[in-house]
């Protein structure tokens, strides 16, 4: 019996059954995985703007509101503060929500303090926006491993990061020339602004788009019994030799982030303008060295990658202290390679990470990244501190800016000794 005619034109435009579902639901999974990545990769080139910024508008942000350069330390130490602080609690909240949930809701947060920021009209307001945009930027590089670990396979993974990682250097590079050309012609309000607009794109996009759920078993559990466990994996001493070198990254981070742009302005007394284009140089060599990490670890071992970096990021540290003035071009040079050694966290986290049982990895990997970012906010506040007192004390530009380097490579120093003893993986248990 031959088929009508129309019946042959509806079999011909029906879909055929998927002759491999797996395959379909598999394709689906991963374009929702691809898509998750691409906003909190978006969302972290914001984290590492907001982390960099104030380097370069310092001087006017000090002009405008009336801040000693102590007063300068406390603001730019409370974008990491909060940002420490929050580590925990968002890595309890992302074991019982999910990723999406949390970093949306803090990202809110963010949002409208980048707007306060913006119309800030005094420093205690500016220091509360800084606040709320540490609480904002808290969840996303945490958040972005999490999800990635759960969505990706390992090949995929370790693929993944080392990407997002480095496209998170446009944030910093986006927080020099641009911004400061942009301070320098239109005013550092205009120039955040955009930012602003910037921080609620993001959070409508991970609210929108980053759907995902915490595990199970984590839902049922107290709060306070999460935070115990949490409070336990301090008492792991092979932790604590990992934990010094969290804090000395800050010896970089802090000075790339709060201190480099005063140093140029008040040693080489460079507009923002062209303190822009020197941090530009910063986060270049930032850029790179997320790209050569890698490769060093393969050619020797993590430890060794980590150690050896530190070393040389410490010998920069060394000759900006004997000689701090002698020249933008060796100053900038200098500062680039201390500052990458806060390109070490994501190595620093993956040592961490094998050390740390599977079932509190999330919670272990918050406990280490809270103390990388306590250090950020006692550095930038104790460079503060030290500037202050040079002030005080009449200490020419050079020499206050030689003891804030003296105390970075001191640091480091400190750090490399514990670190010396790390073990690279969970020692195996004994039944």
């Amino acid at each position: 019996m031959n088929t009508p005619a129309s019946d042959r034109r509806d079999l011909a435009h029906r879909p055929l059954p998927s002759t491999f579902p797996e395959e379909s639901t598999s394709a689906r999974t991963e374009a929702v995985a691809r898509r998750g990545i691409a906003l909190l990769t978006f969302a972290f080139i914001l984290s590492q703007f907001y982390r960099s910024c104030l380097a370069v508008i310092a001087p006017e942000l000090q002009h405008d509101f009336n801040l000693s350069p102590a007063g300068y330390g406390a603001l730019s130490s409370c974008f990491f503060l909060a940002f420490a602080v929050a580590q925990i609690p968002v890595g309890l909240a992302f074991d019982r929500f999910g990723v999406g949930r949390p970093t949306a809701w803090l990202l809110g947060v963010g949002a409208a303090s980048a707007i306060g920021f913006v119309l800030a009209p005094s420093g205690t307001v500016a220091m509360v926006a800084q606040m709320g945009l540490g609480l904002a930027c808290a969840p996303v590089f945490m958040g972005l491993l999490h999800y990635a670990s759960e969505q990706l396979s390992e090949k995929q993974y370790m693929r993944v990061v080392s990407r997002s990682n480095a496209m998170g250097m446009i944030g910093a590079l986006c927080a020099t020339a641009p911004l400061g050309w942009a301070s320098q012609h239109m005013g550092w309000r205009p120039a955040m602004a955009l930012s602003a607009l910037c921080m609620v794109a993001a959070c409508y996009g991970v609210w929108r788009f980053v759907r995902d759920e915490g595990h199970a078993e984590a839902r049922h559990v107290p709060v306070g019994a999460m935070l115990t466990g949490s409070a336990r994996l301090l008492g792991m001493g092979a932790l604590w030799t990992l934990i010094p070198m969290c804090v000395a990254m800050a010896a970089g981070t802090a000075f790339r982030n709060a201190w480099s742009g005063p140093y140029l302005a008040d040693v080489y007394h460079l507009d923002a303008g062209a303190r822009g284009v020197a941090l530009t140089l910063l986060s270049l060599a930032g850029f790179l060295t997320a790209f050569v990490l890698p490769v060093l670890v393969r050619g020797t071992s993590l430890k060794a990658a980590i150690g050896g970096w530190s070393c040389l990021s410490m010998a920069a540290g060394v000759l900006l202290t004997l000689w701090p003035d002698s020249g933008v071009v060796s100053g900038v040079g200098l500062m680039a390679l201390l500052s990458t050694i806060g390109m070490l966290h994501p190595l620093v986290m993956a040592q961490g990470r094998a050390l740390i049982p599977a079932a509190s990895r999330g919670r272990g990997l918050g406990v280490l990244n809270t103390f990388v970012f306590l250090g950020s906010a006692l550095a930038s506040w104790g460079f503060g501190l030290i500037a202050n007192a040079g002030h005080l004390r009449q200490w020419t530009n050079a020499g206050t800016y030689a003891a804030i380097f003296l105390s970075a490579v001191a640091l480091v120093a400190l750090a490399l000794v514990p670190y010396a003893f790390s073990p690279t993986s969970a020692p195996a248990r004994t039944h």
